[in-house]
């Protein structure tokens, strides 16, 4: 749930370069990530993420709007991506998402392989 096509690309890139095979589905603002999460719409038919990177500005519903329509946003295996640290204490508090469970932008194979809430994703895609 990115809506820089080149922060999207970049992220794919690098997930791919680490051998992991992954299906990767996008939106582009937080009315579409609130959508496909909630499986409505267009995105009806859309399968249960296994992990799920969530941009903190996203347009029309930034990433702690998406989460909070969300009933079970406490439970998703979310990877927060920001290109600051200033909103990690507003994602903790409301949903206990760990410092450890964000990816600071530009994201590179190192920042991938050290955060905590996608080492167990990439194990699985990667075998």
């Amino acid at each position: 749930m990115e809506d820089n096509g080149a922060d999207r690309f970049w992220l794919e890139y690098t997930l791919q370069s680490l051998g992991g095979s992954c299906k990767f589905s996008t939106v582009t603002d937080g009315e579409q990530a609130v959508d496909f999460l909630l499986r409505r719409g267009s995105y009806e038919g859309a399968g249960t993420p296994d992990m799920i990177f969530l941009d903190v500005h996203l347009p029309k519903l930034n990433g702690i709007e998406v989460l909070r329509q969300i009933p079970n946003a406490k439970d998703l295996p979310i990877c927060v991506l920001t290109s600051s640290s200033g909103e990690r204490e507003s994602f903790r508090e409301e949903f206990g998402i760990e410092d450890s469970n964000y990816l600071l932008k530009p994201i590179t194979q190192d920042s991938l392989l050290a955060s905590a809430c996608c080492q167990q994703f990439l194990r699985g895609a990667i075998q």
